[in-house]
């Protein structure tokens, strides 16, 4: 472990054990927060845990992030009853950002969804629907109220009326699949939260010189944090009472909500799956593991999680179900592709992925090299805007992906370069070359090393690798095995991902 890392969970550690005290229902709070989303890119913070002399004002010093998981591992146990088998339950899909499963991954007859915004929030939509749904408002939201957002592309089959706690719920078809809200099943946690905010309180003092418990901004975000964990666990408790659950799936237990949902799920033996969201880039952000299995893509995150102590019974190699797309008939034509992006039909296109302006001299180096040499289609997809790339004014040879998504790309070009991330994976499973902008970063995994010559730090290099690929056949030969060989470990898809998940459900639940 580098200073930085080592740093970073000890600190997470001296946490979690200066403030476990605080409870609430017997869950001890500070395990429920996400102490990484306040000190992430925040001075002076960020910048101490780089220094080695920072592990003096810490209690805890791990030294292998085994032994963090270790202290969730005692928190979850705590909370876990054994599993129950309940077959005529409903499999819940906890449905964020980070999940992006196709409406068909899952049965319609015994899965529903649930989301959290409420009434007058504008929301993410459901699953991959380019809808926006209206909920009710958060009883702790402090933003102010917006306009309604009427519903598009939506299915609404029926509405459902239950009553809680004298309250009536309202849910919704969304996608043929029932729309449950967390909001609905709020109930009121004035005096449980004023409680536990005044311990902190007291607490603080406690803590007076401490480099971090210091701090205004920590404390007014510990304060909220508290606010909002408690309240969601009441939200969770209700709705776990109110739904007879098999199986809850979700995309990440970094966020509070899907991190309790996980813990009061172990508290009734519901058992839960969390699906990997994006390739294992950097370490610190796959642990903790809190779900009762983590569904992931290959081996190199199994062996990588055996190595923090997780045991193979806790992993399952399913992969992702929107990757399955790739295996879908190519929805737009190369002739179609190339008259919208203006590309000429006598040259081989290449796809350059990139985040914003990040590295952008980087890329223009690429660019700069490859076209020097060889004459290509040059394409960018700009991620997350959708706006075309600067880079595209600067050089009228480079065109835009314009609005099409990347399984409408990945039929109609022939390689592809991008940074470390999961479009990368995403490529090579649609049988394409690819080429890694290798940047390496706090807690850098290697993900790509096993792609060899075909992932480099030096961008003049890469874009002489990229011109091999196009002009010499034992390049291509040599891409094709890396990448052949690099999916056997990253991805072994012997079936589709979807068939793979549900038969994990039906394990679990049957």
């Amino acid at each position: 472990m580098n200073t930085f890392v080592k740093n970073y969970w000890s600190l997470y550690l001296d946490f979690l054990k200066d403030f476990e005290k605080l409870n609430y229902k017997g869950f001890s709070l500070p395990y429920l927060c996400h102490l990484p989303s306040f000190i992430i890119n925040r001075e002076p913070f960020w910048g101490e845990l780089h220094d080695a002399k920072f592990a003096r004002k810490l209690k805890n010093q791990v030294n292998d992030q085994s032994e963090f998981q270790e202290a969730y591992n005692k928190f979850v146990k705590s909370h876990e009853k054994a599993l129950v088998k309940n077959k005529g339950g409903k499999v819940v899909i906890h449905v964020d950002k980070l999940l992006r499963f196709p409406p068909d991954t899952l049965d319609p007859s015994n899965t529903i969804q649930l989301m959290t915004i409420g009434k007058g929030k504008r929301v993410k939509p459901p699953i991959v629907s380019k809808s926006h749904v209206n909920n009710t408002k958060s009883a702790t939201s402090r933003k102010k109220k917006k306009k309604v957002v009427s519903l598009t592309n939506t299915v609404v089959i029926k509405r459902e009326k239950v009553k809680k706690n004298n309250v009536v719920i309202t849910n919704k078809m969304v996608n043929k699949l029932p729309v449950y809200y967390f909001n609905n099943y709020a109930t009121d946690t004035k005096k449980a939260v004023l409680q536990v905010q005044n311990q902190a309180r007291t607490m603080f003092k406690t803590y007076k010189n401490h480099h971090l418990y210091k701090d205004r901004k920590f404390q007014e975000w510990f304060q909220d944090n508290l606010a909002v964990v408690i309240n969601q666990i009441e939200m969770t408790i209700n709705f776990l009472n109110d739904v007879s659950a098999s199986c809850i799936v979700v995309s990440t237990t970094h966020s509070y909500k899907s991190r309790i949902l996980a813990v009061v799920a172990a508290k009734k033996g519901i058992p839960t799956i969390c699906m990997q969201h994006g390739i294992m880039s950097s370490e610190l952000g796959y642990i903790p593991k809190i779900a009762t299995i983590d569904a992931v893509y290959g081996s190199f995150e199994r062996d990588w999680y055996r190595k923090i102590g997780a045991s193979d019974k806790s992993l399952a190699i399913i992969g992702h179900p929107r990757f399955d797309q790739v295996y879908a008939r190519p929805s737009v034509t190369r002739d179609k592709f190339n008259r919208k992006l203006r590309l000429d039909p006598n040259k081989k296109t290449l796809m350059i992925v990139v985040r914003g302006d990040s590295e952008i001299h980087k890329w223009r180096t690429i660019i700069k090299t490859i076209s020097k040499k060889i004459d290509l289609n040059i394409i960018i997809k700009n991620y997350p805007s959708k706006a075309p790339h600067a880079l595209t004014k600067e050089f009228s040879f480079v065109h835009s992906t314009q609005g099409y998504n990347i399984y409408e790309i990945f039929p109609n070009v022939d390689a592809v370069v991008a940074y470390s991330s999961t479009v990368g994976l995403e490529a090579m499973l649609a049988n394409k070359s690819v080429f890694i902008m290798e940047e390496t970063f706090v807690g850098y995994t290697g993900y790509y090393t096993g792609l060899g010559k075909l992932v480099q730090s030096n961008p003049r290099k890469l874009g002489e690798e990229i011109i091999k690929y196009f002009t010499d056949a034992k390049s291509r030969s040599y891409a094709e095995n890396k990448r052949k060989k690099f999916l056997r470990y990253a991805y072994p898809s012997s079936t589709k991902s979807g068939e793979r998940l549900q038969n994990l459900i039906k394990r679990l639940t049957s």
